[in-house]
């Protein structure tokens, strides 16, 4: 009975936060991206970072299906973001899903072997959720990364109640992004399973210095007269936020598939 009550409260507050949310239709939704946050003790840093290559070669190896593409980021606090992707929560990937996409390629004991080894690492898994990206917060479809390698990742927690006027401020931010031109990408995503309530910005670049110096937000609006204008966007978005986290990424790609 208790069990019962608590899937019913569950689904009765995701539709509170996905599809009471009338502003967004499904049409908005890009791509369902799968976040891992991990922290590895320094000690087993280079042991992760071996296994996580054997991982990344071996996919290659075998040519595994794009589906099964991922990306590895690596933060200023030494913290590692894994990225999946998938087209809705139903399909989101397990560690069952690789290893299924493994032993179809004949390399399913080859994997049991690497996973075997990361499981011996002084691993904490700070973050597992599911985010939708959604196109009218977001200024591009898709990055490079190898044209973007680095990123900036701003979690903000909204509640109910104020994400209308957040998705409000953020269509604003967009259009004033792409009328000056700012020359980084921006994706916006909003939580799904296991994030509810969480508004994902993510800037990508390929300068640390120049997006934080020359080219950053507000040099960038105040060059082109819009600096108040973007204040005021910022701000809003600012106030309709309970608590901000932001976290600074590098990109992994030999340890990425």
């Amino acid at each position: 009975m208790l069990k019962t009550s608590i899937v019913c409260l569950f689904a009765a507050f995701s539709a509170i936060m996905l599809h009471g949310q009338k502003s967004i239709q499904q049409d908005d939704i890009e791509i369902y991206s799968q976040l891992t946050l991990l922290t590895v003790s320094p000690e087993d840093v280079p042991n992760f970072e071996r296994d996580m290559y054997a991982l990344s070669k071996l996919s290659k190896q075998v040519e595994l299906e794009e589906e099964y593409d991922w990306l590895t980021y690596k933060s200023d606090t030494d913290q590692y973001l894994i990225v999946n992707f998938s087209s809705g929560i139903s399909d989101a990937l397990t560690l069952d899903s690789y290893r299924k996409g493994f032993h179809e390629k004949g390399e399913g004991e080859a994997f049991d072997v690497i996973l075997d080894a990361l499981k011996q690492r002084n691993i904490v898994i700070d973050k597992n959720c599911l985010i939708q990206m959604l196109l009218p917060w977001s200024t591009v479809r898709e990055i490079s990364v190898s044209e973007f390698p680095l990123a900036t990742m701003v979690e903000r927690q909204v509640p109910p109640q104020n994400i209308e006027g957040y998705d409000s401020a953020m269509r604003k931010l967009v259009a004033l992004l792409k009328k000056v031109e700012y020359p980084y990408p921006l994706e916006s995503n909003r939580g799904a399973l296991g994030a509810y309530g969480t508004m994902t910005l993510v800037w990508f670049y390929d300068d640390r210095d120049a997006y934080f110096g020359n080219n950053s937000l507000m040099e960038w609006m105040g060059r082109r007269g819009h600096e108040g204008e973007c204040q005021a966007i910022m701000e809003t978005i600012e106030g309709l936020s309970l608590s901000t986290k932001t976290y600074n990424f590098s990109y992994q790609g030999l340890l990425s598939y």
